[in-house]
C-alpha cells in the first residue's frame, strides 16, 4: 500500500476526499490528515508518507511553502500533488522547480483523480523497484569490497568506500558463526544474524568465501557493544543463545583479533580460521577468543603411541573389561591433546577406530548394526565438543560395541559348544583338553572353560571323566575286559587313578561294580 497523508485548511474537503474514491482498491491507504504546512511536517516526521496531497493556499504555511520545504528536506523522496481552486502560471512555474509530481484543480472530479493516483502508482512501483535493484547492487559491492578488505587484497577505493559507514568506529571483530552441520541446513544464517543485529552495515554480515552454507560472518563494532551497555563477552554471549534457540545443531562463535582501522579486519578474518583448526586444544568452547587461544604450532604427522591405545581400549571390549573403557578413552583424547596432533590427523585416527570396532563387533555381517551407526560418536565433529563430551561419546560407543560383542559370542558360542560337545563324544577316548579344543575351534581355553561350565553347569573335566566313566560302567557290564583295558580304553593311562576316580563317580571300584552288576543280571 502506498500511505497518502491529505493536507488542506478546510474539514469537508478532507472528508470529501476520503470519501470520493475507494482508496484501498486502487493500492492507496489514508495514513493521515493535517489542516496547514506546519501541521504537515509534524505527520511526514511521524508518519513518513509516501505521497501528500496537499491545498495551496493555507493558512501558517500553504502548499508553495511546502512544496519547497519538502524538496529541500527530503530530496524528492516524499512525493506531492497540490491541489487549487484556479489555475495560475506562476504557481506551475513554482511546482515544476519544486518536482511537484501532478496539479488537480477544484472542485475535485473522481476520473481525474484517479487517473492522477493510477500514473503516480505507476511511477512510484517504478521507483521503488529501482531504487530496491539499486540497494541490491550496492550491498552485492559493498560486500564485495568488504570481502577484499578481509583477504588483504582491497584496493583504496573499496576502503574509500566503506569508510564512511564506519567512520566512528573504534573496535572492529571479525566473528565467524558456524553451525554444525544437521538437520537444520535449510536455515538461512545471514538472516538470522542480520535480524538479531538490526540494520548492518554496508559489509557488515557476510557468507563465508568458502561457501558453507551453515556459517555466517560477523564484523561486531564497539559501536554494536556499546549501545547495548553491555561487554563484549555478554554481547556475544547473548548472541550465541538467541541463534541457538530451537536448534538441534551445536553452534561456535570464533572472535577474531581486535583491530583499530578497517584495513586490518584481514588480520582478524585470518585469526578466525587459526582457531577454527585449534578449536580441539582449548576449553573455552563454545566461544572461542583469538586472546585466550595457544597458537602453539601443532603436529600434523602421524604419532607412534596411537595404536597402543586404541589395542588397548579393543583388548578391554574383547575381554568385556567394561570398567576400563574410561580411563582408554581418556588417554587417547589425553593423547591427542598432549601431542598437539592436527585435527585433521585426529579426524583419521577417529574414523579408523570407528571402523576397527565396528569391523570387531561387525565381524563377517555386511550390513553393520543400526544401532552402532547410529551412535552419537559416529555422528557428531569431534571438534565441536569439549574433552569431557569426546570421552564420553567413545565410552558409550565402546559400551555399546562390547555388549553387541558378548551377544554375538553368546550366540555364536550356543552353535559352537555343540560342535564342542559331538568332539568331545568322538575323542573323548584321546588325549583332549581346554587348550586342545580351544585351538580347534579358534577360542580362548580360559573363556571356552567359562562358557562350557556356564552352559553345562560343570567344569570340562568333570564333564569328561563323567563321561569316560560312564563307558567304562558299559564295558565292565558287558565285557570280560580287564580293569586296566578298560581304563586304557576310555582315555586313562594311569589305571590307578581310573580306579579312584571310578570310585568316587559311582561309589564303587570298578570291580565291585561288575560284581554288583553280574549278580543284579542272574536274579534277572
Amino acid at each position: 500500500m502506498i500511505n497518502v497523508l491529505i493536507v488542506d485548511d478546510e474539514p469537508f474537503i478532507r472528508q470529501g476526499l476520503l470519501l470520493l474514491i475507494d482508496w484501498e482498491s486502487y493500492g492507496f491507504q489514508i495514513c493521515g490528515q493535517a489542516s496547514n504546512g506546519m501541521q504537515a511536517l509534524e505527520c511526514i516526521r511521524a508518519m513518513q508518507p509516501d505521497l501528500v496531497i496537499s491545498d495551496i493556499k493555507m493558512p501558517e504555511m500553504d502548499g508553495m511553502q511546502l512544496a519547497k520545504t519538502l524538496y529541500e528536506q527530503y530530496n524528492g523522496d516524499i512525493k506531492l500533488i497540490l491541489l487549487s481552486g484556479f489555475y495560475e502560471f506562476g504557481y506551475a512555474k513554482q511546482a515544476i522547480k519544486y518536482q511537484v509530481d501532478d496539479y488537480i484543480l477544484k472542485p475535485i472530479v473522481k476520473t481525474e483523480l484517479v487517473q492522477v493516483l493510477e500514473e503516480f502508482r505507476v511511477a512510484f512501483n517504478a521507483r521503488t523497484e529501482e531504487k530496491r535493484f539499486q540497494q541490491k547492487k550496492d550491498r552485492i559491492i559493498m560486500a564485495q569490497h568488504m570481502q577484499s578488505i578481509m583477504l588483504g587484497v582491497a584496493e583504496e577505493d573499496a576502503v574509500t568506500s566503506l569508510q564512511p559507514h564506519y567512520q566512528d568506529v573504534g573496535i572492529l571483530r571479525c566473528i565467524l558463526i558456524e553451525a554444525e552441520a544437521g538437520p537444520e541446513q535449510g536455515t538461512d544464517w545471514c538472516a538470522r544474524v542480520e535480524a538479531w543485529v538490526g540494520k548492518p552495515l554496508p559489509g557488515q554480515i557476510l557468507k563465508p568465501f568458502t561457501g558453507d552454507k551453515n556459517a555466517v560472518l560477523l564484523m561486531v563494532t564497539d559501536l554494536m557493544v556499546n549501545r547495548e551497555a553491555v561487554t563484549l563477552e555478554q554481547y556475544l554471549t547473548r548472541l550465541h543463545a538467541d541463534l541457538s534457540h530451537g536448534q538441534e545443531a551445536a553452534i561456535a562463535c570464533y572472535v577474531g583479533k581486535e583491530v583499530h582501522e578497517l584495513e586490518a579486519l584481514h588480520e582478524s578474518y585470518q585469526s578466525c580460521g587459526i582457531m577454527k583448526s585449534l578449536r580441539f586444544f582449548t576449553t573455552c568452547r563454545p566461544i572461542y577468543y583469538f586472546e585466550l587461544m595457544d597458537t602453539t604450532l601443532f603436529v600434523n604427522r602421524p604419532g607412534q603411541f596411537e595404536k597402543q591405545l586404541f589395542d588397548g581400549l579393543v583388548k578391554s571390549i574383547e575381554e568385556q573389561q567394561t570398567d576400563e573403557l574410561y580411563s582408554h578413552a581418556k588417554a587417547i583424547f589425553q593423547f591427542f591433546l598432549d601431542e598437539r596432533i592436527e585435527p585433521g590427523i585426529v579426524r583419521i585416527h577417529l574414523h579408523y577406530l570407528a571402523y576397527t570396532l565396528l569391523d570387531l563387533v561387525n565381524n563377517d555381517t555386511v550390513t553393520p548394526d543400526s544401532g552402532l551407526m547410529e551412535s552419537t560418536f559416529l555422528k557428531v565433529n569431534y571438534a565441536m565438543l569439549s574433552m569431557e563430551e569426546n570421552i564420553e561419546h567413545l565410552c558409550e560407543f565402546s559400551l555399546m560395541c562390547a555388549e553387541k560383542l558378548k551377544e554375538q559370542q553368546k550366540s555364536n558360542a550356543m552353535g559352537v559348544l555343540a560342535k564342542i560337545e559331538a568332539f568331545i563324544h568322538e575323542h573323548y577316548r584321546e588325549n583332549i583338553s581346554l587348550k586342545l579344543l580351544g585351538e580347534q575351534f579358534y577360542m580362548n581355553s580360559a573363556y571356552l572353560g567359562q562358557i562350557f561350565k556356564k552352559h553345562f553347569s560343570i567344569s570340562f573335566s568333570d564333564y569328561l571323566n563323567q563321561l569316560r566313566i560312564e563307558e567304562a560302567a558299559r564295558l565292565l557290564r558287558r565285557t570280560d575286559q580287564r580293569v586296566y583295558e578298560i581304563a586304557t580304553m576310555v582315555g586313562y593311562r594311569d589305571s590307578d587313578y581310573f580306579i579312584s576316580r571310578f570310585e568316587k563317580l559311582m561309589g564303587e571300584t570298578p570291580a565291585q561294580y561288575r560284581k554288583s552288576a553280574h549278580a543284579a543280571y542272574s536274579l534277572d
